[in-house]
């Protein structure tokens, strides 16, 4: 089912988005690794002592001001306009633009098309998070060695990585249910957006936490992976449903009809 060539030419039309994504999330982790001093963080969190919402979270430790500010913040974000980028424009954009065609007229098949932009997605996004991981132990060990319980933060960089591909499956689904890319991003935006915007509510008040129900953000819990229990099965729920909806996107796609 996979096709090299049409892999090869996903790499070439998505390097500048994953370049882009990929050097920001980089970079940021770089400065989030450097700024930490254990003084500069008490200093910001006796100012918000008294604050009614802490917006930092705990920032006692490095990994803990990791997890909250770079996986809870940043990395939240590009991870999420990377896929619905790139979610979009793997199937839905493809069909709705006409391009579809010629990539059927090849001999490759839907499903080939749809497996190996598939794999692309799923390497993409675990070659960027390796590089994240890469980059933020070597800044650590530079500017702060033994200050980054490196062990932890690997299972936090795995943990975001197995979000960003459940996030990713919601996307690539939508791409592939729908054959005009407006429908895909009404779909595969709207519920990333939704995730984003219930944790961040969920996060502020404590009579809105009825939110975190409604969003598969909470199920990267990194206060648990900090303290090194009860993560397993969230990990696994994330991982289970990355799958599926990469898979039931190839099947949708595979038998439904295409305006070509």
């Amino acid at each position: 089912m996979f096709n090299p060539n049409l892999f090869a030419h996903l790499v070439k039309t998505n390097y500048r988005s994953f370049l882009i994504i990929a050097t920001a999330l980089s970079v940021l982790i770089g400065i989030v690794m450097s700024v930490f001093t254990p003084e500069t963080m008490n200093d910001i969190a006796q100012t918000n002592m008294d604050a009614p919402v802490n917006p930092l979270g705990d920032i006692s430790t490095l990994i803990a001001f990791v997890a909250n500010q770079y996986f809870g913040n940043f990395a939240l974000i590009f991870a999420m306009i990377y896929c619905v980028m790139i979610g979009n424009k793997l199937v839905a954009d493809q069909v709705d633009k006409g391009s579809m065609a010629y990539h059927l007229s090849t001999p490759i098949t839907r499903t080939q098309y749809t497996f190996t932009s598939s794999v692309y997605f799923i390497s993409s996004l675990t070659a960027m998070f390796a590089l994240v991981f890469l980059v933020g132990v070597g800044v650590a060990e530079l500017v702060q060695p033994g200050e980054l319980p490196i062990q932890t933060f690997s299972i936090l960089t795995l943990g975001f990585l197995l979000l960003s591909l459940a996030i990713s499956g919601i996307t690539f689904f939508a791409s592939c249910l729908f054959n005009r890319s407006s429908h895909s991003l009404a779909l595969g935006a709207g519920l990333t957006v939704f995730f984003f915007a219930a944790n961040m509510l969920a996060g502020m008040n404590e009579s809105l936490e009825i939110l975190e129900n409604a969003t598969i953000v909470t199920l990267f819990d990194s206060a648990a992976i900090i303290s090194g229990d009860g993560y397993g099965v969230q990990l696994l729920v994330l991982a289970g449903l990355a799958l599926a909806l990469h898979i039931l996107g190839i099947i949708v796609f595979n038998r439904k009809d295409l305006p070509l």
